[in-house]
């Protein structure tokens, strides 16, 4: 999160932790309709960073892909540098990771690059940017049994973190909460990431 005149500026962050989404750009395309259901990713790009006529320069998508034989891919939206992604289509959306994916093929673990269209692609664990992006920010975690969103809206500056259709491993849950990851629910019914990501931007100061 930066700062201006030494103030925080109010910044969102939403992590996806995609567990069965593959790094590999063509299995990555192919895995529409299949395990990895990378048919939802298209409504999270969309639901996070455009609004009408425009997009939103203060919020970070980070989709962590980790079906993998060698390190797990963060691809990060950047609203402040968002590139020419191809369209609102769902094809062209993943079309447009698939070719972070081939840009990013061979990266060695923690490296990094920001591919053609403004896609950043870096070989990093899910659990090493929470570290990162926990340093400058509150971080929610989704679970039913959390504190209500609404209890603590609205918010200014956060990182939210998702699953995709895996649910959190137990395991993981319970080390982000050490760390001081909140939990917080959305309510009882089980929400698709990209509905969930809707309703966390109308609990935020910037809407």
């Amino acid at each position: 999160m930066g700062s201006l005149g030494g103030v925080p500026l109010s910044r969102i962050e939403f992590v996806v932790r995609c567990r069965k989404t593959p790094v590999d750009p063509k299995q990555f395309l192919d895995g529409i309709d299949q395990d990895a259901h990378v048919e939802f990713i298209p409504g999270m790009i969309i639901n996070a960073l455009f609004i009408a006529n425009g997009h939103r320069q203060d919020v970070s998508l980070h989709l962590v892909l980790e079906k993998t034989q060698d390190y797990s891919r963060v691809l990060t939206f950047d609203g402040e540098h968002l590139g020419n992604l191809g369209g609102f289509t769902e094809a062209a959306l993943l079309a447009s990771c698939a070719s972070a994916l081939s840009e990013g093929r061979g990266l060695g673990k923690e490296e990094g690059l920001t591919a053609g269209n403004g896609i950043t692609v870096t070989a990093k664990s899910f659990e090493r940017l929470m570290d990162e992006l926990m340093q400058d920010s509150p971080a929610y975690l989704l679970d039913p049994k959390g504190e209500a969103l609404s209890t603590i809206a609205p918010i200014e500056s956060g990182v939210f973190v998702l699953t995709d259709q895996l649910a959190m491993p137990k395991n993981a849950q319970k080390g982000l909460v050490r760390k001081g990851c909140k939990l917080i629910s959305l309510g009882k019914r089980v929400l698709f990431a990209s509905q969930c990501i809707s309703l966390i931007h109308g609990a935020t100061a910037q809407d």
